[in-house]
Order: structure tokens, then C-alpha cells, then sequence
């Protein structure tokens, strides 16, 4: 009997015993919840590694490492310089590993040098001893090349010269792309020097931009032209083309005076008498842009399409002196630089709302643009025709 108590008394201590165990901790007695805190890897120091120790511009960095919280939290930074360039958070995975995907693609723009990748623990921001502490860092190099030009502004058909470094040494094929807005204008291809730069001098690389080209600002860049990186964009960089109408009449003067260049060097016997056909258009050009600067785009488009109607009437004299006084190359040459100043003078037309029409002009400015066009002929061919045998005096005094 006294046996029998014993046992009670046991039973009901071990009952309340059970009782007081399940009040403490209700969904945990029988089946302990496992701990949701990262697991800590105290045997093994975290690591950071990258898959090369040098890279160029448009490879990527590849990230990885162990011995971090299993389900910890981490930040690794790139910098460079106190510059931050990238930062990246990741979850350690599986044992304490760095996850897949933990890479960064070198951009374009970046500086050439050394780069530090720091990884800082971010898993609990109520301990302040481990809370954003570094826990590893490596360092690997960038070779970024440049691209410059020789100026920041142009006026149409100067010519864009670039020059650049950090590209790979010697033999390896690169393209420059011209390009405005979406549009590629000119693919531009180049081999590097054995220092790595763009060739200068012999092989340079350049760009002579075209009468017709738009007003604005363009991009050029570099990219690799050999396999396996073939296509990998390696620099850019910007350059303003100035397209206004000034701009266009300035690169029409140039011509101009080029002809005239030719005329002195080649023609003899009636080399005034065409010089003084230039001069005539040239007059023309610069009452051209008068008449734009006073905002009159019909009067001066009618200006210049009468310097084209001149420069046509000299491409048919020089047909006919052509074998005369005139030997075939040079008429050549001479209707080559006429045709196309005639084909730069239509475009700058065409950029211009007016269309040069006379029907768009009053009576009034029609007989003005007459009597000035009249004064200015009778100026240039009246001068200095003692070489001509008076034929440009007789035609002055026609007129």
C-alpha cells in the first residue's frame, strides 16, 4: 500500500512537472523548433576570390568565397580611388558560400587602376560588433581605353581625328562608330598600336563630316572588332557638329575660294575672266547671308539659287574653252569643284523653309535682287579685262 502511494506521488510530480514545460514553451515540447538564425561558421574565416586578377572594359567580375553565416546577410562594394562604383547584397548559401550571381560587368566610363571589392556583414543590425564590419576584401585590376577627339566643335566637312590608349597592344582589329541619335554614320576600323593607343599619323583614324550632315551632338564609340570579345563596347565619347546655316555658307566659302585656287594655278589667258565668275558668286553668297541674318529665307534662297545659275553658266564656259585655252584635266577638275559647290548650295536650300521660288517674292525685292545682282557682275567683270581684250567692258556696257 505504502508502494502503491509512492508511485502516485511520482506520477503526479512528473505531471506537473510536464505541465510547467508546456506552459514555458507550448509548440515546442514535443517537437523543438529548429533555430531560424544563420547558423555561425566559426571554424573558417570568410573568403573573396574573382575569376581573373585583370579585366578589361565589358568583361565581367565574377564573385565567390565561403566560410560566411549560412543565411547571413552580406554587401560587397566595389571602389576604387574612395569612389563607390557597384554595390551588390547577397545571402550566404548551402554551407556559408558565396551564391551564384554575385558579378559585376564592367561598364564603360570607368577609369583604368586597381579596384577593392569589400564584403560587409549586414545580418543583424542589433550587434553592433558585427553589423557592417568588413569580413573580407580582394583587390583586381581594370585596363579601361579611351576615346577622345581632337575637339569638342566642328563645322561641316572639318575633319574628327581620334586618338585613344588602353587597348589591347599590337594587331588587335577595332572599330570607331559615328553614330547621331540611332543612325550608325561611319564605321571607322583601326588595328592598335604595340603601345595599345589608336594610331597617330599613318593610320590614324578620322571622320570628315559631311556637308549634309545634321545639326547636334554625336556619340562615337570604340568596340572590339576580334573574336571572342568582337562587339564588346569598350569607350564612347561626344562631339558637336555645327550644321546651322552659317556654318554651311562658311564651308561654301571655303570652296569658293578653292576654285579660284584652281583657276590661278592652271588656267592661263582667261584666268581673270573666270576668277571674276567666282567673285561674282561669292557676292552672291555673302548678300545670301545678309538676307538670313535679317530673317528674309525667301529672298536669300533666291539669292542663292541665282549663285547657282552663275556657277552653271561657268561649268558651260569652261566646256568650251575645254582643249583651248583650257587642258582636259584641269576642266575636269574645274567642273568637278563647280558641281559640287552647285550640290552644297541646293542642300543648303533644301535645309531652309523657303524653297527659292520667285513667285515668293514681291515685285519689288525681284527688281532690287536684279539691280543688285546687275551692280555686282558689272563690279567683277569690269575690272582688270586689259588681259581679256575689252570683252568683259563691252558686256558690262550691255547690260
Amino acid at each position: 500500500m505504502r508502494r502503491m502511494r509512492i508511485v502516485v506521488l511520482s506520477l503526479l510530480l512528473a505531471a506537473l512537472t510536464i505541465m510547467a514545460l508546456a506552459q514555458a514553451n507550448p509548440a515546442g515540447l514535443f517537437f523543438p523548433q529548429q533555430s531560424q538564425e544563420p547558423v555561425e561558421q566559426t571554424d573558417q574565416t570568410p573568403t573573396l576570390s574573382t575569376d581573373k586578377e585583370s579585366y578589361v572594359v565589358g568583361e565581367t567580375v565574377v564573385f565567390s568565397g565561403e566560410g560566411y553565416l549560412t543565411g547571413g546577410k552580406y554587401q560587397l562594394n566595389i571602389t576604387k580611388d574612395s569612389e563607390t562604383y557597384e554595390t551588390i547584397d547577397f545571402e550566404a548559401a548551402g554551407e556559408g558560400e558565396i551564391p551564384g550571381g554575385v558579378e559585376w560587368l564592367i561598364p564603360v566610363g570607368v577609369p583604368s587602376g586597381t579596384y577593392t571589392a569589400t564584403v560587409y556583414n549586414m545580418t543583424d543590425p542589433e550587434n553592433p560588433e558585427t553589423y557592417k564590419q568588413e569580413v573580407a576584401s580582394v583587390e583586381f585590376y581594370v585596363n579601361a581605353p579611351t576615346l577622345q577627339t581632337d575637339r569638342d566643335e566642328y563645322i561641316v566637312e572639318e575633319t574628327v581625328v581620334f586618338t585613344g590608349a588602353g587597348y589591347t597592344p599590337g594587331g588587335t582589329s577595332y572599330v570607331v562608330k559615328i553614330m547621331f541619335g540611332e543612325e550608325v554614320l561611319a564605321e571607322l576600323p583601326f588595328t592598335s598600336s604595340e603601345d595599345g593607343s589608336i594610331p597617330v599619323g599613318v593610320g590614324e583614324v578620322n571622320w570628315t563630316i559631311p556637308f549634309d550632315a545634321p545639326d547636334g551632338t554625336y556619340v562615337a564609340k570604340a568596340y572590339n572588332d576580334t573574336e571572342p570579345e568582337k562587339g564588346v563596347l569598350l569607350a564612347l565619347t561626344e562631339f558637336r557638329v555645327n550644321a546651322t546655316i552659317e556654318a554651311r555658307a562658311e564651308a561654301i566659302f571655303r570652296e569658293l575660294k578653292a576654285l579660284n585656287s584652281t583657276i590661278d594655278a592652271d588656267v592661263r589667258g582667261i584666268n581673270v575672266s573666270l576668277v571674276q565668275k567666282v567673285n561674282v558668286v561669292t557676292k552672291k553668297v555673302e548678300q545670301f547671308m545678309k538676307w538670313v541674318e535679317e530673317g528674309k529665307e525667301n529672298t536669300a534662297a533666291n539669292m542663292l539659287n541665282a549663285a547657282v545659275n552663275n556657277l552653271k553658266a561657268l561649268i558651260h564656259h569652261v566646256e568650251a574653252q575645254r582643249g583651248k585655252h583650257i587642258d582636259e584635266e584641269t576642266a575636269d577638275q574645274l567642273i568637278a569643284q563647280a558641281q559640287e559647290l552647285i550640290e552644297k548650295m541646293e542642300t543648303t536650300i533644301s535645309s531652309m523653309g523657303a524653297k527659292g521660288k520667285g513667285k515668293q517674292v514681291s515685285t519689288q525685292t525681284r527688281t532690287q535682287q536684279r539691280e543688285m545682282e546687275r551692280e555686282m557682275e558689272m563690279e567683277g567683270e569690269g575690272r582688270g579685262q586689259g588681259n581679256s581684250n575689252g570683252k568683259g567692258k563691252a558686256k558690262g556696257k550691255n547690260k
